[in-house]
């Protein structure tokens, strides 16, 4: 799966929406935002945000490939919407431990999400 147009979150009025209809998850070495699409897609987006507190410029990059990249390789079973706040201190995991603590928050988003829908 390539990391397309169509799985970016682009505008700004959306990262609105994500941050005050969205669920907070964070992770220590990032903040998750998640929540669902405003009209129904087929695919999951993805945001990321990484501030100038994270580091320089290719520091920066590197967070952002390294966020496209966990969620592209990760196993979303249904459409989301997510931000990814970058902190500081990400370099210091390794990739496999950020893609699970980003599985995890999205999955227990959406056992969550599908609880409520329940009640």
């Amino acid at each position: 799966m390539r990391f397309t147009f169509e799985n970016r979150v682009r505008l700004q009025k959306d990262f609105d929406y994500i941050k005050e209809n969205g669920v907070k998850a964070d992770c220590s070495a990032f903040i998750l935002y998640m929540a669902h699409p405003k009209e129904p897609r087929p695919q999951s987006r993805l945001g990321v945000v990484a501030s100038k507190r994270v580091g320089n410029s290719v520091v920066r990059h590197r967070a952002k490939r390294v966020f496209r990249e966990v969620f592209r390789n990760s196993q979303i079973p249904m459409p989301i919407d997510a931000l990814v706040f970058v902190r500081r201190g990400f370099y210091k995991f390794e990739f496999a431990a950020l893609k699970d603590k980003f599985e995890r928050a999205v999955l227990a988003f959406i056992k969550k999400q599908v609880e409520n829908e329940r009640k």
